[in-house]
């Protein structure tokens, strides 16, 4: 396990291709885990368990509220590892199993009525999101670990994010698919839905611990300083939130996964209510987002070398906002336009997830020179968190928005045009305003490029005990 201080080394340090698709490999587990719970869990419990809109809103958002505790204890555990095998690959080889089970016995159709069946998916809801933090936290840490080296981190996100589209087809697509065809074959939709998050659940495990054999020996351990001081959770945490530039990333975040949320959550809703089709024609629509995405990640790869990152995720935020709300004034009655308009938008999910946890990265080493400290579990877990407790609000909005708009699953087909026209604006206008907002955010952010640079060439120094100043980094320390 290499073991290098700041230096030449690990500054420059190249990858081989193969190296950046071991590790990129397990955006595909993140991306199913995620992305299937976030985008089918409001519908499944709606549709399939029986719960109305509202309190399967609750149920999502008190499941996430639970990460506020596990994301930083699992974010400080991962830093402190001590372990030959490095900080955060341990925790991918020890979460792939039980994240797969979660989320098998969260998707579910449980035979018990009453509070009991609330309780039982929030219990099995907040099992899924531990064992995924577990997962998540180490992995995008990981990134961060693997090189320090601006433009490298790109690429591996660039790649990472194209594996992540392919996690989220298999996510998406893929079940929507074996749905419609289990159906076909006699399954209750119960069975169909139980049946289909096995073979899904099974490949993010497979995945994860493809990721976990494939990174061996890449994780760099970057020692604190002999002076750092330790401090408790309340202390990290404290000290975290002081690092402007970290509160950027992570509000950004939070919006971010917002939109996601309430525009992914939409699909099926639209799909099924405003195009009169069902799981077997939303699959092609899933698929049409992969290729999309996927195209988009590899090109924001070079994109982001050759201009600022920074930049670059701006105009994917801002671009794919105004997509979202002109795309409310449009009429969308195909499949066809539909499907094009998702891969429209679908340019800032690409742009945030191949160039947000570049940002993040950077953070890392301007709180290495800041604090003397190397924290990128506990960077990662806020960072997370974040994600997480946007997607859940967004979950509970979404939720009473229907319930207030009159939607009610038992009138099938038969919707009101109040429920009609509030899945429309869930599918494009407040998703919209929300990326625009996110890019907004990013504005703010003080860390270019070539500021980048020079923190990178001062900690060089500081880690070197040579006289070092902070000439051009003042506004940020």
């Amino acid at each position: 396990m290499p073991d290098l201080s700041i230096g030449d080394k690990a500054l420059n340090r190249k990858l081989t291709v193969r190296e950046k698709i071991g590790y990129g490999s397990g955006s595909v587990g993140d991306a199913i885990a995620y992305d299937f719970v976030v985008g089918f869990l409001l519908f499944f419990l709606t549709e399939i368990a029986g719960i109305n809109p509202a309190l399967a809103g609750t149920i999502i958002l008190v499941a996430v509220l639970w990460d506020a505790i596990t994301d930083p204890l699992i974010g400080l555990w991962s830093d402190r590892t001590k372990c030959k095998y490095g900080r955060k690959r341990p925790f991918l080889l020890g979460s792939a199993i039980p994240l797969g089970l979660a989320m098998v016995f969260l998707f579910s159709d449980v035979q018990i009525e009453g509070i009991a069946k609330g309780v039982y998916y929030i219990i099995l809801a907040m099992i899924f999101w531990t064992a995924y933090t577990a997962f998540n936290i180490p992995y995008f840490a990981l990134g961060g670990c693997i090189t320090l080296n601006a433009e490298e981190r790109t690429k591996i996100r660039s790649i990472a994010q194209s594996f992540n589209f392919i996690g989220v087809f298999c996510a998406s697509a893929v079940p929507t698919f074996l749905i419609s065809r289990f159906k076909a074959s006699g399954s209750t939709d119960a069975q169909a839905w139980q049946y289909a998050v096995i073979v899904i659940a099974a490949i993010a495990a497979i995945t994860i611990l493809i990721s976990w054999r494939g990174t061996r020996g890449q994780e760099l351990i970057i020692e604190d300083e002999e002076t750092a001081i330790k401090g408790n959770l309340f202390k990290e945490i404290w000290e975290i939130m002081q690092i402007k530039p970290y509160r950027n990333v992570i509000l950004a975040n939070l919006l971010f996964y917002m939109t996601y949320t309430i525009s992914t959550s939409s699909i099926l809703f639209y799909v099924q209510y405003h195009l009169g089709k069902g799981e077997g024609e939303a699959s092609i629509i899933y698929t049409g987002i992969t290729i999309a995405g996927i195209v988009v990640a590899l090109s924001l790869g070079p994109l982001g070398v050759k201009f600022d990152k920074r930049m670059v995720y701006i105009a994917c935020c801002i671009i794919a906002g105004v997509i979202m709300i002109g795309a409310k004034f449009v009429v969308m009655g195909t499949l066809a336009a539909t499907l094009i308009y998702c891969m429209l938008f679908n340019i800032g999910s690409a742009g945030h997830w191949t160039l947000s946890y570049t940002l993040l990265y950077d953070v890392f080493e301007f709180d290495d020179l800041k604090n003397g400290r190397r924290r990128e579990g506990m960077l990662m877990s806020y960072f997370s968190f974040c994600g997480k407790i946007g997607g859940a609000l967004a979950g509970q909005i979404s939720g009473l928005l229907l319930y207030w708009g009159g939607y009610n699953a038992t009138f099938g087909m038969n919707q009101t045009p109040e429920a009609m026209n509030t899945i429309k604006t869930l599918f494009t206008v407040f998703p919209g305003i929300l990326s625009i907002l996110c890019g907004v955010v990013i504005i703010l952010y003080p860390i270019t490029r070539e500021k980048h640079a020079l923190i990178l060439e001062k900690l060089e120094l500081k880690k070197a005990g040579k006289p070092y100043t902070i000439e051009g980094l003042e506004k940020l320390l």
